[in-house]
């Protein structure tokens, strides 16, 4: 299992992919990786960020927003609209 801040295991197509999101609340930095290659790093200041990209003809949406008056982060993940649950841990 990965040891990003949330994984998600998600098939499409018949073929599994892994999603991992890292965030800092201390900087900022958003990690997103698609099955451990990077795919986008950017920042979070003052509100949130949405961050989409394809896997094979759908789209996938990672949300990351502040929480606990920007102390702490929460990431989302949603495939052609539909939410999945992150894994546990």
């Amino acid at each position: 299992m990965s040891e990003a801040d949330n994984a998600w295991r998600i098939e499409v197509d018949g073929v599994e992919h892994d999603v991992d999101v890292d965030v800092s609340a201390m900087t900022g930095k958003i990690v997103v990786r698609l099955d451990g290659e990077v795919l986008e790093e950017d920042r979070i200041w003052f509100s949130d960020k949405e961050i989409r990209f394809p896997i094979g003809g759908h789209e996938v949406q990672v949300e990351v927003d502040l929480a606990y008056a920007g102390f702490s982060t929460r990431s989302a993940l949603r495939l052609d609209g539909r939410h999945v649950e992150p894994l546990r841990r």
